[in-house]
């Protein structure tokens, strides 16, 4: 079959993040003919599709809505809008639309009912999914545990087992600056930070790739001539056996490959020393909350006190350090946030102002996250809140005010 895989628009200018989902799907579909746009890359996303589609022609058109809005406050970017206007492009299209992605799968009974056009939902992991779809339309073959709806079977592939990610099909040139380009060596998460949805979507324990396909995916990206990317497993150096393993695989590899990744505090000033030596340039905690009360209501492991000699550890091996903070967490407020602000001067002031970065944002409530079931406890929203329309965990008084200003500044200064 004739299969076009699409990147939703995001409907403005943003750093392109490389389409890594699509990828890991063009890899398990070699037996199809595959075409692939990313309206994300677009400046006039619509006539971009539509002369694709002239093109092409393809019987089949994969969406991937990765993200429903920015997760920003006090104001929220919508990515539901340009999707939209997609769908109204397609509504006279005669071929079959099938949906997935990230941001689909958190409410995909929801995004169905709103988007008639959409044939078939495709919730979790399609790897396995979706090619069973596809012999399905053609020949007319059932498909395990489906009832025959729109919406299709809940997808979570054996990542030890799977085809690779065609990093050829998808031309990483564009995607490559800022560290873009992803790698996954892991799905999943063992933790239980309450914000999160990474559990629901890929399982509530680490799911790992055999270390040598990652490998061999990094040497066929430095033959593509990419020279940086970015780990985007949740946590980099957890499990730890399997960290170890990796980096030191990275490093007996010698590409000469620059990359980064998400760390939890816990790593050691000798692990930090190691990823460099294999290559990492940058390094990113996200601890979200500066107090142990904070840190333990958000069901975060670790302590307070770790955070600043861990940044300072990898700082003094040479890695860039970023720090990302939420403000109004539950159990933290004005003190809190005072508290963070400290930290982004003291940590950027003593330990590298170009190369120490923090970030304050503010948790947005995503349906299937332990927050969300709490605030509903709570009665913070309506018991029949689905979380759709941005929803904002805060504590409201002074450090709420104080931190909409601190946010209209930064906007004022970097758009």
């Amino acid at each position: 079959m004739k299969v076009l895989l699409v990147q939703s628009p995001t409907g403005r200018p943003e750093a392109p993040i490389y389409p890594l989902g699509l990828a890991f799907l063009a890899g398990q579909l070699a037996e199809h003919s595959l075409a692939f746009i990313d309206q994300s890359l677009e400046k006039n996303s619509l006539p971009a599709l539509e002369r694709m589609l002239d093109q092409f022609t393809p019987d089949v058109i994969c969406i991937s809505l990765r993200n429903i809005d920015d997760s920003s406050y006090p104001v929220t970017f919508s990515y539901i809008e340009p999707f939209a206007a997609v769908m109204e492009k397609l509504e006279d299209w005669e071929g079959t639309i099938v949906l997935g992605g990230t941001g689909f799968s958190i409410y995909p009974e929801l995004i169905l009912e709103r988007f008639p056009r959409v044939d078939f939902g495709l919730p979790g992991e399609g790897e396995e999914t979706l090619p069973a779809l596809l012999a399905h339309l053609e020949t007319d073959i059932g498909i395990p545990g489906w009832s025959g709806g729109r919406l299709l079977p809940w997808g979570r592939a054996d990542i030890s087992a799977m085809k690779p990610p065609d990093y050829t099909f998808i031309d990483p040139a564009p995607y490559e600056r800022n560290g873009g380009i992803g790698v996954q060596s892991r799905r999943g998460c063992a933790f239980s930070c309450t914000y999160c949805t990474y559990g629901y979507l890929s399982g509530k324990t680490f799911r790992l790739r055999p270390v040598e396909h990652v490998i061999d995916e990094l040497r066929r990206l430095n033959e593509l001539g990419v020279k940086e990317f970015m780990f985007v497993d949740s946590v980099f150096n957890a499990p730890e056996e399997y960290f170890e393993q990796l980096i030191t695989a990275i490093r007996s590899a010698g590409l000469g490959l620059r990359w980064g990744a998400w760390l939890d505090e816990s790593v050691t000033p000798d692990q930090l020393r190691r990823m460099r030596d294999a290559g990492a340039v940058n390094v990113d905690f996200s601890p979200d909350a500066f107090t142990d009360k904070g840190l333990r209501l958000l069901g975060k492991r670790g302590s307070a006190s770790g955070l600043y000699p861990a940044v300072r550890a990898a700082r003094k091996t040479g890695l860039r350090v970023g720090v990302n903070f939420f403000n109004g967490n539950p159990g933290e407020g004005l003190a809190a946030f005072l508290g963070k602000l400290f930290f982004m001067l003291r940590a950027r002031l003593l330990l590298g102002w170009g190369s120490t970065f923090v970030n304050i944002g503010t948790i947005r409530a995503y349906a299937h996250s332990p927050i969300a079931a709490q605030m509903i406890k709570e009665g913070l929203v309506e018991p029949d809140c689905d979380f759709y329309l941005p929803v904002f965990y805060r504590t409201g008084g002074l450090g709420d005010k104080l931190y909409r200003l601190f946010q209209k500044i930064r906007r004022s200064r970097h758009g």
